[in-house]
């Protein structure tokens, strides 16, 4: 019987130890990774329970007549809130929603800080209803109010008279924003005079004391197609400028 020979081979010898290199490394990377992932993971939770997480400045900017209380009432974050979950678009929602706001802007630092930046619209008119005043903007909106201060500032703007119907006065502030502005700039007063047949009429009164008889449905395409400046030069006897479909009738000053 032969006994089976054995040849070293230093190949095999070399295939052994990278294998349990190869092991060792797997095994390390495997330890590293866990430990990356514990660190995250600490991080993580120490950023959430520390205070950097939380909202602790919220800076409103641009006011003038909107206060900042009222916007702070309006919006869904506070101090202290978790800054990850502020909600940007929502609190623009919030706040575009509330009266003589034109434009909302808002941003978010992870260390804390809320940005509101606020572009208000301008008044361009007001009306007195049943003792309470409502404040027209440039956008159309109408909106009551009770600050003293801000019916004073109203006074270089255009009154509104003997409106019984705040639905009116909507439809009428609607239309009204997209007048000419050479038209508003003018205007001193705006009086509802409707007539049996024209429930709808308005009296504007110009600053130099010319009237213009208007329609609240028809008066922003009648006015667009009418040069006040060109015509109030022309006829600069004529008084009354009456707007009847596409005419205008004219009467002389008495």
């Amino acid at each position: 019987m032969s006994q089976q020979q054995y040849y070293y081979n230093e190949h095999d010898e070399n295939q052994v130890l990278r294998l349990r290199r190869d092991k060792r490394k797997r095994k390390l990377k495997r330890k590293i990774k866990v430990v990356l992932i514990l660190f995250v993971m600490l991080l993580i939770v120490g950023y959430f329970v520390s205070d950097i997480s939380r909202v602790h400045d919220i800076n409103i900017t641009g006011l003038q007549e909107v206060s900042k209380d009222d916007i702070e009432k309006s919006i869904s974050v506070h101090e202290g809130d978790i800054v990850l979950f502020v909600n940007t678009g929502k609190i623009e929602d919030e706040i575009a929603k509330m009266p003589f706001i034109k434009k909302v802007k808002v941003t978010k630092s992870l260390l804390g800080s809320v940005q509101i930046e606020v572009e208000e619209a301008q008044k361009v008119a007001y009306c007195v209803i049943d003792k309470k005043t409502y404040v027209i903007d440039e956008l159309g909106n109408v909106s009551e109010t009770d600050d003293k201060e801000l019916i004073a500032s109203l006074q270089s703007t255009p009154q509104i008279t003997k409106f019984k119907d705040l639905q009116l006065l909507k439809e009428f502030a609607k239309e009204y924003v997209d007048i000419p502005e050479i038209i508003k700039s003018q205007t001193s007063d705006i009086i509802y005079d409707p007539q049996k047949a024209d429930e709808t009429r308005l009296k504007f009164i110009m600053d130099d004391g010319k009237i213009l008889y208007l329609r609240i449905e028809d008066m922003v395409e009648q006015l667009n197609k009418f040069d006040y400046e060109a015509n109030k030069e022309v006829y600069k006897d004529k008084c009354v400028f009456s707007f009847e479909g596409n005419y205008v009738y004219m009467k002389d000053c008495e």
